[in-house]
């Protein structure tokens, strides 16, 4: 009787060590990134490659409340990237980009369900075209501790393209100035800098990046699809587009599950071809031998199965690119986790 007692002792135990076990496995499963979501416009159909409807807007807020999504404010991200912490399971964070005044139906949402986010001002058009933002609004939402700013620059110019019509110092001196002007009237308005940035239409350069670090910019958020973890670089931290095709549920629910595929290095680099068309595309990736199924993507041409050298993923044989601009993906799926896993940056030719 005392052998069956000391046996079902056992027993329980073990089976609390492997559930506990499982539970740590479930929990690496998701941890280690986190998704940062971009909003443009809400309701205004006449932008449908930019707008969401705030039915559908709801709709993934609520998503996020009832499956346990940990919606964290932007600045908090930025300490878990200047401390190359863990970043816990399930966190997400929300920006809206440009200031439209129909930021104000997504607030009224977000508000709702207490989550912070932050609108990255392009201030050209804030208290002075009718769809932007006005003063009055602005007042609205610096009172709310949900809410935090950043700079999207004055003009919403084309930066990595007006590159190619200046000598390097004029390009640098015409993004400080941008720069400057956008700054001059964040402060009228809000009261202070936030350091903080989001490249407009995604875009970004090597200089660009260079400028906006020698301006105090702690952080540049750019738009390549993918999710972020505890090795991304804050001047490239990448974000998660939920707009026209993209807004549907389905995306949504996707981009929420795409770890970061773990790139060491990557040719070519971020920014403008040294030489068109590339030598080769390619990366390298930590633990090689967790991924499979691994494709490498080219605007130009679409996904393509990758080659594999140990470490190294890609393709070769490209032709010259006509695009000025290119974005460039790998994608893999985890076998241990049976999840996909991605890593974007972008290229642009002269």
């Amino acid at each position: 009787m005392k052998r069956l007692k000391l046996l079902s002792k056992l027993t329980i135990l073990l089976n609390t060590i492997t559930a506990a076990f499982l539970l740590l496995i479930s929990i690496k499963a998701y941890a280690g990134y986190a998704t940062v979501l971009i909003y443009h416009r809400f309701d205004e159909d006449k932008y449908p490659t930019t707008s969401v409807s705030t039915e559908i807007f709801e709709k993934q807020m609520r998503y996020l409340k009832e499956n346990g999504y940990k919606v964290i404010p932007l600045k908090q991200l930025i300490y878990y990237l200047e401390n190359k912490k863990e970043i816990p399971p399930k966190t997400v964070v929300i920006t809206i980009d440009d200031g439209y005044r129909s930021t104000m139906k997504a607030y009224r949402i977000l508000k709702k369900y207490g989550f912070p986010f932050t609108v990255f001002l392009g201030m050209e058009g804030i208290d002075r075209y009718p769809a932007f933002l006005t003063k009055e609004e602005l007042e609205i939402l610096k009172k709310d501790k949900l809410v935090s700013f950043g700079n999207h620059s004055y003009s919403h110019a084309r930066f990595a393209r007006v590159i190619t019509k200046m000598s390097p110092e004029e390009y640098e001196e015409f993004i400080r100035k941008d720069t400057k002007k956008a700054e001059k009237k964040l402060k009228k308005l809000l009261g202070y800098i936030p350091k903080v940035y989001a490249y407009p239409y995604g875009e970004y350069t090597k200089p660009y990046i260079k400028v906006l670090k020698s301006m105090g910019y702690k952080a540049m958020l750019s738009q390549d699809p993918q999710n972020v973890d505890k090795n991304t670089p804050l001047y490239l931290i990448q974000r998660q587009a939920i707009v026209g095709s993209w807004a549907n549920m389905k995306h949504f629910k996707i981009v929420l599950n795409t770890e970061v595929l773990p790139v060491i290095s990557h040719q070519p680099h971020i920014g403008y071809l040294t030489e068109n068309p590339p030598e080769i595309i390619q990366v390298k990736i930590k633990n090689p031998q967790m991924y499979k199924n691994c494709q490498i993507y080219l605007t130009e041409i679409g996904w393509k199965r990758a080659e594999r050298r140990e470490d190294i993923l890609y393709i070769d044989g490209i032709k010259k690119l006509k695009k000025w601009k290119n974005r460039i993906g790998v994608k893999c799926f985890n076998s241990k986790t049976g999840k996909r896993a991605t890593f974007f940056w972008s290229v642009y030719t002269r």
